[in-house]
């Protein structure tokens, strides 16, 4: 799984795209935009301006949809027992078909108060180990379009249906290396200053980074990725 760091090094993570990108595209207001690490429902979205740990560059290693050549990364550290990362996903699953130049990166962000988000994570990677990536796509949408379902009857169904190894599936649920993988994408999305699910790092093609939280409008994320591309 992800373990290793593009070029071998990890980024302190800051917004160093112009001020006008962060005021323009990334600040939100109003009416609930994420949920936050104690469980509550955040109305503060907002672009993280201050380095506090190091962020791992998307490589090979990672859960890539789209055209893993593109520029553009679009790093996502979500929960699937998240509501706001439900409602983010098919708007970046849009934004990733309607761009060729822009990819997806898929890490883990279970919240503590989500009864089901880290055995859900698990899964997922299981699901990636014995069908590959394409799999692993399939059980993030099929996971937040039926959220209420999470747990291992949902997961074995959805293992069976895909027509994968249920057997190696269980396995793989009860190797403790998987959940330390999942454990070191929350890790990390929390140095690097993830409060809230979803947490969202954009990669340029100069591999400056933009961080945001919330579930951001499919408007003002084409808005971001327009900007970069001007720069």
């Amino acid at each position: 799984m992800k373990t290793n760091t593009q070029n071998g090094y990890g980024v302190p993570i800051a917004i160093i795209i112009a001020g006008v990108l962060i005021a323009g595209a990334v600040i939100l207001t109003g009416n609930g935009s994420g949920t936050a690490l104690n469980g509550n429902d955040s109305n503060s979205g907002h672009a993280n301006t201050e380095s506090q740990g190091e962020f791992r560059m998307p490589s090979d290693e990672d859960h890539i949809r789209g055209n893993p050549d593109a520029p553009i990364k679009i790093v996502e550290f979500s929960d699937f027992e998240c509501p706001f990362c439900g409602r983010l996903h098919p708007t970046l699953a849009r934004i990733v078909e309607e761009n060729d130049d822009v990819a997806w990166v898929y890490r883990h962000f279970p919240l503590n108060s989500h009864t089901n988000a880290f055995s859900a994570a698990v899964a997922s990677e299981c699901v990636a180990q014995v069908g590959g990536n394409e799999a692993f796509w399939n059980f993030t949408d099929s996971a937040f379009a039926n959220d209420r379902r999470l747990g291992n009857n949902f997961y074995e169904s959805f293992v069976q249906t895909a027509g994968l190894d249920v057997k190696a599936f269980r396995t793989c649920l009860n190797d403790s290396e998987i959940a330390e993988a999942v454990q070191q994408d929350l890790d990390e999305v929390i140095a690097v200053g993830g409060r809230g699910t979803p947490f969202v790092v954009v990669v340029t093609p100069k591999e400056e980074l933009v961080s945001f939280s919330g579930a951001l409008p499919y408007e003002q994320i084409v808005g971001i990725i327009k900007n970069i591309r001007l720069q």
